[in-house]
């Protein structure tokens, strides 16, 4: 296995003494030794799709409703202001003959999975609305046949209406600890469309896989999906979150992401950060590649060991983490902060001490750590302005990220969260489309670090 490297800035930490507390930033990097070819890893997959009623609805494409436009199916018309399109009637056969819905391309996607099964793959799929079931029990890929004809199964499946993501995740957790070998690398891919009824144990499963090395893949389509739920479920767990504003994207997120998980160099890796007696963990942000906020402990549990979950780690990709400490009051001399090891599915491949310097005279912050700071202070803005249930809360909040995208040179980005503000401050909902690319838009903020 390759090897894995952990680096720190700035070097070296100074703080100024004081007589009281005082926060302080450090960048911590995870990087593989890796060079070369990785060697393909073999895949113990579970795919979780919701087929709950919004997931069979036709999607016309611009053709197709040009054509209900024309003989009257289709009608503008003005909602509070704003101009939608409404239906005159029920869709048309022919026309819903030939759409696609989000779950025809869901089979499509798993179709296209099959055929690139290698004979050590396992793949088991799950489905839930009402509730959760088990339609493919975690079959080897040389096994194709058997899973076409499980797959054909899917679009004649009536599982209810509503989404019960909890179910389909326990059963996809017990379905990867049925088929592992500890050769393959472990991964749950969840695709929804939908609200589900709780999210308290869906957070409480993606920290439970998360013990388990399990990553968990998560994919929002369209503008409905609980993306902070979501997000949450692949940040907790070492998995990704990527949001499809078109069901026609499935087949080609699902291959890329099957991709991924072979190419890994390193797996299932993860972070454990014990700080010295008197230092308080703050918060830990994950700044690249992918902004998110990743641990914010508190009361005693921000002075015991926080662990947070990277997944697999793709040779030549560096993590990078703003830790934030609450160092205590101290003296002249060396501080020690905190004690870092980075293991991989529970087996300890590096470790690092992060160390300050108390002087009558600190250096400010660095540029690297300043920028990271600004990212994270964003990061967590959009995303109390996108889980707040107060509209003029939430448009403070948006205006504020705003300020951020500003100082980050990214004015699309803060042109799109004050138009936000404004939809708030004017009576629109906080859940919807906009407001999620907002969120995604955001994440993707580490590429630019």
């Amino acid at each position: 296995m390759p090897a894995l490297t952990l680096s720190t800035s700035p070097g070296p930490l100074t703080l100024q003494a004081r007589c009281e507390p005082q926060v302080c930033y450090v960048i911590l990097t995870v990087q593989t030794s890796a060079s070369g070819a990785v060697p393909s890893r073999p895949v113990n997959w579970a795919l979780v799709a919701d087929v709950s009623r919004s997931m069979r609805i036709p999607i016309v494409d611009e053709t197709q409703f040009r054509s209900m436009l024309r003989n009257g199916s289709a009608q503008e018309m003005l909602v509070d202001g704003v101009p939608v399109w409404q239906l005159s009637g029920s869709v048309p056969q022919e026309v819903r003959n030939a759409a696609s819905s989000a779950l025809d391309h869901v089979v499509r996607a798993l179709h296209t999975i099959v055929e690139r099964l290698d004979r050590r793959d396992r793949l088991a799929l799950v489905v839930f609305a009402d509730h959760a079931l088990l339609l493919i029990p975690g079959m080897v890929g040389s096994d194709r046949v058997t899973l076409v004809r499980a797959i054909e199964r899917l679009p004649g499946l009536n599982l209810g209406d509503s989404t019960n993501l909890a179910d389909g995740i326990a059963l996809a957790i017990n379905q990867i600890r049925a088929n592992r070998d500890g050769r393959c690398a472990d991964r749950i891919l969840l695709l929804t469309d939908g609200f589900t009824r709780d999210s308290a144990t869906c957070l409480a499963l993606a920290d439970q896989a998360a013990g388990e090395h399990i990553a968990i893949t998560t994919i929002g389509l369209g503008g409905e999906f609980q993306d902070d739920l979501l997000t949450a479920i692949a940040d907790r767990s070492g998995g990704h979150a990527l949001f499809l504003k078109r069901a026609s994207a499935i087949p080609q997120a699902i291959s890329v992401e099957l991709e991924t998980v072979r190419a890994a160099a390193v797996p299932a890796v993860t972070i454990a950060i014990a700080p010295m007696r008197g230092v308080q963990l703050r918060r830990v942000t994950r700044i690249r590649p992918v902004l998110a906020l990743l641990a914010e402990p508190t009361g005693a549990a921000a002075m015991d060991v926080t662990t947070v979950s990277l997944g697999d780690l793709a040779a030549g990709t560096p993590v990078t983490l703003l830790l934030e400490f609450l160092a205590p009051a101290a003296n002249l001399g060396p501080l020690w902060l905190a004690g870092v090891a980075a293991l991989s599915a529970g087996v300890r491949l590096a470790d690092t001490d992060i160390q300050a310097a108390v002087t009558t005279q600190a250096s400010p912050l660095s540029d690297d750590v300043r920028a990271a700071a600004a990212r994270s202070m964003a990061a967590r803005l959009m995303r109390r302005a996108t889980t707040t249930t107060d509209p003029h809360e939430a448009a403070r909040l948006m205006r504020a990220a705003a300020a951020r995208f500003d100082e980050l040179g990214e004015q699309a980005l803060a042109a799109a969260a004050r138009e936000q503000a404004t939809a708030f401050e004017q009576g629109g909902g906080i859940a919807g489309i906009a407001t999620r690319e907002l969120t995604y838009a955001t994440r993707r903020l580490g590429d630019s670090f």
